[in-house]
């Protein structure tokens, strides 16, 4: 168990800060062809329908583990010689994604309507910002001793995060001044940043033979089946976001309803929320180092609950400013804290020779079940009420517990049996 000096001094370590401009170049083009995009047609007078078909683009995010097998196995050619197999993979991904980018900011900005050839380029764009998600996840594992996940999520997150803040509230800052256009091309050109850093990883050297998609699927989730408890492990996978994802989809109607003016929500849960979450992410990569991986996500997952419980005092007093500020500043920073630990958990589940497919596998499951619990929440909350909807969020997090509990007595058995050994 580290001291917080050691934990602290694993931040200043250069092949984990590599990955702040990594998170950087993967946070921006998602902000950009997500929500900036929605307001920039909206200033363009597109219509409500056209903006709303735009979201199809992002599909590449959600089925994305369907490709990473092929980042695992299958060299570039030429490009593997000389970066190696998952740093020419990113150099590839990236320089497709700076040219798609570029021609869906130049498209966009002449047009009058959807297009055929802006859909395109917007999928294209997504596809391959998609794809540096899939290779720099996977990088992380492979270049990063398991004490140091945390750490390496913490610093990837928070790039991914000032990423997303220059592509969302910064760029709509300055869109009035600069345009919408130049402001995309300035952030365009951020991503060379990540190219650059992907550049000074040092990927270890891949000498498993080479073998077909289907064998990298079946040995990347075979690999996976032989841990201990894997059952338990994907069930906790799928249930400890279920509180967060079933509160989260009702904050925003939740706010409005309790009396809370749309200037007050942007200020409170907008920009004082983010630096609050960005704040909490590097303090999670520090509980990693001092405490391990499953008790901070028992601790945290206890604190959790009492978000939950906080969201219920304010529905109670309704439109309490000061309240607002505390609960959302208590909120995000834990929110931030549970984000690094949970990605620097996945990527622990991870084994080296197939970082990549199970990341993506592990990661698609989180996300797909978070949809899937958080489809229910408005139900929920129209049928209980605020303060016993909010309630109810916490209890949602039990079931997480019971089996994180589990899993570290096990863990902890091992270690003892390791010991006598």
């Amino acid at each position: 168990m580290a001291t917080w000096t050691q934990a602290f001094k694993g931040y200043l370590q250069p092949k984990i800060f590599l990955f702040f401009f990594l998170g950087l170049s993967c946070g921006i083009p998602y902000a950009l062809i997500g929500g900036t995009l929605s307001l920039w047609l909206t200033r363009k007078n597109f219509g409500l329908e056209e903006i709303g078909v735009l979201s199809f683009m992002l599909i590449p995010y959600s089925v994305k583990f369907v490709w990473a097998p092929f980042i695992d196995r299958f060299h570039l050619p030429i490009l593997s010689r000389f970066l190696r197999q998952k740093k020419a993979w990113g150099f590839f991904f990236q320089l497709g994604l700076l040219l798609s980018l570029l021609g869906f900011t130049f498209t966009v900005h002449h047009a009058l309507h959807v297009t055929p050839a802006l859909f395109i380029l917007g999928l294209l764009t997504s596809f391959f910002a998609a794809s540096q998600d899939i290779v720099v996840d996977a990088l992380r594992i492979d270049t990063l001793e398991k004490e140091e996940l945390g750490e390496g999520a913490g610093t990837y997150q928070f790039g991914y995060r000032i990423g997303m803040l220059c592509a969302g509230a910064g760029i709509t800052a300055l869109a009035p001044v600069i345009s919408w256009a130049y402001g995309y091309l300035i952030l365009t050109t951020f991503i060379v940043l990540g190219m650059i850093a992907l550049f000074f990883i040092r990927e270890p050297q891949d000498n498993n033979e080479k073998q077909s998609y289907n064998e990298v699927v079946t040995k990347a989730i075979y690999s996976f089946v032989k841990t201990n408890h894997w059952v338990l492990i994907l069930l906790f996978v799928v249930l400890y976001k279920m509180c967060n994802a079933v509160l989260g989809k009702m904050a925003g109607p939740f706010y409005l309803m309790n009396g809370f003016s749309e200037g007050q929500i942007a200020l409170v849960s907008g920009i004082f929320g983010s630096w609050v979450t960005m704040a909490g992410i590097p303090i999670g990569g520090l509980l990693v180092m001092r405490f391990g991986l499953l008790k901070s996500l028992f601790g945290l997952g206890l604190i959790e609950v009492l978000t939950s419980v906080a969201f219920a005092v304010l529905a109670y007093l309704g439109n309490n400013l000061p309240v607002f500020f505390i609960v959302i500043a208590f909120d995000n920073i834990i929110g931030g804290m549970g984000t690094a630990v949970f990605v620097a958990y996945l990527s622990s589940l991870c084994v080296k020779e197939y970082s990549a497919s199970q990341y993506a596998l592990l990661s698609a499951l989180m996300m797909i079940s978070s949809s899937v619990f958080a489809a229910f929440s408005g139900y929920l909350a129209a049928r209980l009420g605020w303060i016993n909807f909010f309630l109810m969020t916490g209890i949602l997090m039990m079931p997480a517990l019971f089996i994180l509990k589990r899993l570290i007595q096990y863990e902890k058995t091992q270690k003892n049996l390791s010991t006598v050994k």
